[in-house]
């Protein structure tokens, strides 16, 4: 059976690959000095895979970039164009504020990885340790069949395990990306009206009942619930708390959580057989009143004027 550096061995790959796969989401700039070591003892140099706009990042750049641009100028890019307005700088550099914002979020996401990372080790290492104590407490059984017995079992053990792993760190990492997606519409919302700009969830069809009750007025396909920004902001995130004590809040509201923080911008209504919000006239309507404090946006090589 493994002996105590053995199993060691194993725990430590276990971490190291958790700790890659934590780098891969979220930077160099993630790790603690522990992780570069144990990245370090299996022959990586970060600075050899480092990336300028880490995946984390890049779903907080483009949240940003979509509550600038709005829902049906968003929908005219592509992953290609997004790329391009990456690599040319094309985007006004994180505020201090929004790095420090950025920053927390990092590692609170980061916090999340890692501690499924020593739940799975955790949980590898209490396996072995069982089938070991196993093994000795058989005594009756042959050596050899013994041994094959408890590899077996661990072999089928870890196997079950694996996809709940997996389904966890997918959970995850999903969850955070939305998170952080949705913190960087909020930070350019506020930057641009203020924490006392109005908001909503975008609720879809096939929501849970918990975001139904949190962010619409009459169940799916009625009006959405308004809120301040600084409102969701004060309600922080609902990790820690019961079900029933859930609030509205501008992260998910649970894993893989699909609801879109809105801007209802003044002057607009309700239109319950249209489903969604316009405003009261054309006439005030932005589309058709011509603003001198419209920006151009560039995107790769597209432009937008907002």
């Amino acid at each position: 059976m493994f002996n105590k550096l053995e199993i060691d061995n194993i725990v430590n790959l276990i971490e190291y690959h958790y700790s890659m796969m934590i780098f891969s989401s979220l930077g160099g700039e993630s790790l603690s000095e522990v992780d570069k070591k144990l990245l370090q003892s299996y022959g990586v140099d970060i600075n050899d895979f480092k990336v300028d706009y880490p995946p984390y990042l890049q779903m907080f750049l483009l949240g940003r970039l979509t509550a600038v641009l709005g829902d049906k100028n968003s929908l005219k890019l592509n992953k290609k164009d997004f790329d391009q307005y990456l690599k040319r700088g094309q985007f006004v550099p994180l505020s201090s504020r929004e790095r420090e914002e950025y920053e927390i979020s990092r590692q609170i996401t980061y916090n999340h990885l890692k501690g499924l990372g020593g739940k799975v080790s955790g949980a590898v290492k209490d396996v072995l340790l069982e089938e070991q104590k196993k093994s000795i407490i058989s005594e009756e059984i042959s050596e050899g069949i013994k041994n094959r017995k408890s590899v077996d079992s661990i072999v089928s053990d870890l196997g079950h395990k694996t996809g709940e792993w997996d389904r966890d760190w997918k959970r995850i990492v999903v969850t955070e990306m939305q998170n952080i997606f949705s913190r960087g519409r909020a930070a350019e919302m506020e930057k641009k009206y203020g924490l006392e700009v109005e908001v909503y969830k975008n609720v879809f069809e096939g929501a849970c009942r918990h975001c139904i009750r949190l962010y619409l007025t009459n169940g799916i396909g009625s009006e959405p619930r308004v809120f301040k920004l600084r409102e969701l902001i004060a309600n922080g995130s609902n990790v820690g708390r019961k079900v029933d004590d859930w609030l509205p809040t501008i992260d998910a509201t649970h894993p893989y959580c699909r609801c879109l923080l809105m801007h209802k911008f003044l002057g607009q209504i309700w239109d319950k057989t249209k489903g969604f919000f316009k405003y009261i006239s054309d006439a005030i309507s932005p589309g058709k009143v011509k603003r001198l404090s419209k920006i151009k946006v560039t995107v790769g090589d597209k432009e937008f004027y907002v």
